[in-house]
């Protein structure tokens, strides 16, 4: 069966797709002495950062372990977007947030003001978003996240309403296959949803009615 060339988009393929929405010409490589390819460039990793901190199925963990150091410290890495406890683990006892300690990214808990969560044991249970490569992503997001830095490269570099208008609907098509994607990628049910049966919250949540136990 022959490669299909285009198949995997790149990130120097997203950053033509922007320069060419502004009507600038697309480049060979991005290592150019160029304010458009620069512009395009930065924007399209901005919005990289802001799509996948929503927390995708190909880029979430539950319950991710994470090893305390000898100071009962727990190391954060360095691309991670979001960090929480989690909470069928450890229910309501920590409430973690990610907090420099000495320029180094740790676990800090807030209940107990402080970086020492050794309470817990030797290991902590977190639920991740991680930060990713473009390159590394599913394409349904490439094309999503290009589009939204066409719009924003076009108002900043262009402010064409109109052609603004165009990017607009592309993109919003482009989040509804990426939604799509998500929702097919991660079976989403709560009827086989096996943490949902201990509910860690106190308070009322509606499809617990639906539940069988």
């Amino acid at each position: 069966m022959a490669v299909v060339s285009y198949g995997a988009s790149t990130e120097l393929d997203a950053v033509n797709s922007i320069l060419m929405s502004v009507g600038e010409s697309p480049v060979n490589t991005l290592n150019v002495q160029s304010p458009e390819v620069a512009i395009a460039q930065k924007t399209l990793q901005q919005v990289c950062r802001e799509v996948l901190s929503e927390g995708w199925v190909f880029n979430t963990e539950r319950e991710y372990a994470i090893l305390l150091d000898s100071n009962n410290h727990g190391i954060v890495p360095n691309n991670v977007l979001k960090i929480d406890g989690n909470p069928f683990k450890h229910l309501d006892h920590l409430h973690l947030v990610k907090r420099k300690d000495s320029g180094v990214e740790k676990l800090y808990d807030l209940h107990a003001h402080s970086f020492d969560i050794s309470d817990v044991g030797d290991t902590v249970y977190v639920d991740i978003i991680w930060m990713q490569s473009f390159d590394d992503i599913p394409e349904v997001f490439k094309d999503y996240i290009t589009l939204r830095a066409s719009r924003i490269a076009s108002n900043r570099m262009v402010n064409d309403p109109q052609a603004a208008q165009l990017l607009s609907q592309d993109e919003q098509l482009a989040r509804a296959a990426a939604l799509e994607y998500d929702t097919q990628q991660s079976g989403y049910n709560i009827f086989a949803d096996q943490q949902g049966r201990t509910n860690p919250a106190s308070h009322y949540r509606p499809y617990k009615v639906l539940q069988r136990r």
